[in-house]
């Protein structure tokens, strides 16, 4: 068995287990810790084979997945050192009505609470997720999912044109474009929409653009296409307990993210320095605008965000971090 083992609730693809898992089993490697990971099997009967081999571990990272008391007993018995992870608000409904799969199911919140009170730390992607579970974890660590800013860079040159306004995202939250594209729609001729996403969108009339589909390999080039990136939320549970990483994105690559004043977007984005925080779909068309037609201001912010990344949202910064919660070495919490 490895040294250390991260136990998630889907694929390579789901953004938590390509960001949260997946780099820090490389970086754990590097340094020569033994680590794996596995998806948590879906039936009962797969779980009880997994059960049956899983011999003990000096640590278990469960991402996201809440288990049964059952479950969590058995992998508490199994690992030397137990942690569970979370980026996102597991008991809120998405505000589009079930756009990702579903409203709140009943329960959620003391299922969560009752894993986070069973296991030997928490990570949490931010501080509000973190909030919510101080009172039954023993320990609780805030760490934003981090980016490789080796390798989200910023492109070459761009071709002359408009200024490319984008946007990137599962298809569940294109729920949120609608009233921003509106917004838009008096700066027609003066810049171009981009979406990627796996699903797609109606742009507005008057307004050019793409919707193309996202692929692991287009990702980072449709990235560096933008010079602007937008991140619109409603302010509710469901967004205050989102990270921010479509931000870290759009800046490592180079583009001025233009983002709702909501959660954990405000610790990510100094309004006016190296981005804008928007209040509203009007604040986002005037924020656009300004960048749209002052490429000597889009430029000055694209730079300071992308310092910030690296400084503060890298991988090897956020490895540090998580170590020491790992019980895998010294370095700051």
């Amino acid at each position: 068995m490895p040294q250390l083992l991260f136990l998630t609730q889907a694929g390579p693809t789901l953004p938590s287990v390509r960001f949260r898992v997946l780099p820090f089993v490389e970086a754990a490697r590097a340094v020569g810790v033994d680590a794996a990971w596995r998806r948590y099997p879906k039936t009962a009967l797969a779980r009880a084979a997994f059960f049956a081999g899983l011999r003990r571990t000096p640590v278990v990272v469960l991402q996201k997945k809440l288990v049964s008391p059952l479950e969590l007993g058995l992998l508490r018995r199994r690992a030397g050192r137990l942690v569970f992870d979370f980026d996102d608000a597991l008991w809120a409904a998405h505000p589009g009505q079930g756009a990702c799969g579903g409203g709140e199911a009943p329960g959620e919140l003391e299922r969560l609470l009752r894993v986070c009170a069973g296991v030997d730390a928490v990570v949490a992607g931010n501080t509000f997720l973190a909030d919510k579970v101080r009172a039954v974890a023993r320990r609780v660590a805030v760490l934003p999912t981090p980016l490789d800013s080796d390798a989200y860079v910023p492109g070459p040159q761009r071709a002359p044109g408009p200024p490319v306004v984008g946007w990137m995202g599962t298809s569940c939250n294109l729920f949120f474009l609608p009233p921003i594209f509106e917004a838009l729609a008096p700066l027609a001729g003066e810049l171009r929409l981009s979406v990627v996403s796996d699903g797609s969108i109606d742009l507005p009339p008057g307004l050019a653009g793409s919707c193309e589909r996202w692929t692991p390999e287009t990702e980072i080039p449709r990235l560096q296409a933008m010079d602007i990136g937008l991140m619109p939320l409603t302010d509710d549970e469901y967004t205050r307990g989102k990270c921010g990483f479509k931000l870290l994105q759009y800046m490592a690559c180079g583009a001025v993210p233009v983002a709702s004043d909501v959660g954990f977007n405000r610790e990510i984005v100094t309004h006016g320095r190296d981005g804008f925080l928007a209040g509203n779909a009007a604040d986002f068309a005037r924020y656009v605008a300004d960048l749209v037609r002052d490429p000597a201001l889009r430029a000055r912010m694209a730079a300071r965000a992308r310092a910030k990344v690296v400084e503060r949202f890298g991988l090897a910064a956020a490895a540090a971090r998580l170590w020491p919660v790992l019980g895998l070495g010294g370095g700051p919490v």
